[in-house]
């Protein structure tokens, strides 16, 4: 089968990735070059062992004019996705145009939803989903639930999942705890540290700096001496930094859709502590790590505390109900039955 992959431009599939997006992306890539003819659509930089295509990108642009340049690489991909025809398209861009134009001109293409709901892409979404050659997944039920009133088809859900092996660790927990992921608001490294520093233990973090503002005026005046900052760490550093920490703490302020960062967590046995939002619920079972009861920095601690008991067999049993092999498998049944 002949298939197409279009990955969101703004960043490079490879590593250090910049988020769970770029992760998932080079993880799909890496299971469909193995079983199909896979061309990916990408950022100019990227590093897969597919066909990569691309057009050129000004990254200084992207970040003036981000939905101009944005929108000029997706009508590009578009037009020679038409030119190449695939038997499917597997979108994970963020972008409207790829559903629009797939649907204007009867291309089987399967979209999954990363995000949640947002005004460019809804209206696209409701229209495109009366033709008989659009899909949708999304990779959580509550994402489903959220995208359910704009879609006029079911919505299938298919959660994500990693390679499980290249997770695994000696676990050695040491008096500190790990966040990591994109440092700019939503993700709330501020309250992750602030609720470490309730608990009165070290906090270590790690990621790209997507808003320098709230780097620099709200996240670096809370450190204190025993707190790091250990910049945009790769795959193997992030999972030696599990390896030691005594649980891993997201503050997120945002109904995380899927969250990669915590089923890596879980699958070196670490516990997860979380506001009780988004897919946590879906993905942090009993015994593999502590969902805050309020939505503030003292539940967060008191969570926090409680993780410090649970068992890393727990923990990691649990992220066995996502190996990539599965989210892949289900996948290529959904591409296969709409090709």
């Amino acid at each position: 089968m002949k298939l197409a992959i279009i990955a969101h431009p703004r960043f490079p599939i490879k590593s250090p990735y910049a988020g769970g997006l770029e992760a998932f992306t080079g993880g799909l890539v890496e299971y469909y070059q193995s079983v199909y003819e896979v061309t990916l659509y990408a950022h100019p930089d990227s590093e897969v062992n597919c066909n990569l295509k691309s057009f050129q990108i000004d990254n200084s642009q992207y970040q003036q004019y981000p939905d101009i340049v944005e929108n000029d690489f997706m009508l590009k991909v578009m037009a020679d996705i038409t030119k190449e025809q695939f038997d499917v398209v597997h979108n994970n861009s963020l972008n409207p145009i790829p559903i629009l134009w797939a649907s204007k001109h009867n291309i089987p293409m399967l979209t999954t939803l990363h995000t949640p709901p947002y005004s460019k892409l809804k209206a696209v979404v409701g229209l495109a989903s009366y033709s008989p050659f659009i899909h949708f997944t999304a990779v959580s039920h509550s994402l489903a639930e959220a995208w359910k009133p704009f879609i006029n088809d079911k919505v299938e859900v298919t959660y994500n999942g990693i390679d499980l092996k290249r997770w695994q660790v000696t676990k050695n927990p040491q008096d500190y705890v790990f966040t990591y992921g994109r440092i700019l608001p939503s993700k709330g490294i501020d309250i992750a540290i602030s609720t470490a520093q309730q608990m009165g233990i070290a906090i270590k973090f790690a990621g790209p700096i997507a808003d320098k503002h709230y780097m620099d005026d709200v996240v670096r005046p809370l450190l204190r001496p025993c707190d790091s900052y250990l910049g945009h760490l790769d795959h193997h550093s992030i999972k030696l930094q599990l390896a030691n920490a005594k649980a891993a703490v997201f503050g997120t302020r945002w109904d995380e859709p899927f969250g990669l960062s915590t089923l890596e967590a879980m699958a070196t046995g670490t516990p997860v502590v979380s506001f009780n939002r988004g897919a946590f619920a879906e993905i942090v079972s009993e015994g593999a790590g502590v969902l805050a009861k309020g939505n503030n920095v003292n539940s967060l601690a008191a969570a926090l505390e409680a993780s410090f008991s649970l068992n890393k067999n727990d923990v990691i049993k649990s992220a066995r109900n996502f190996p990539i092999a599965k989210m892949c498998s289900e996948y290529s049944n959904i591409l296969g039955r709409i090709a």
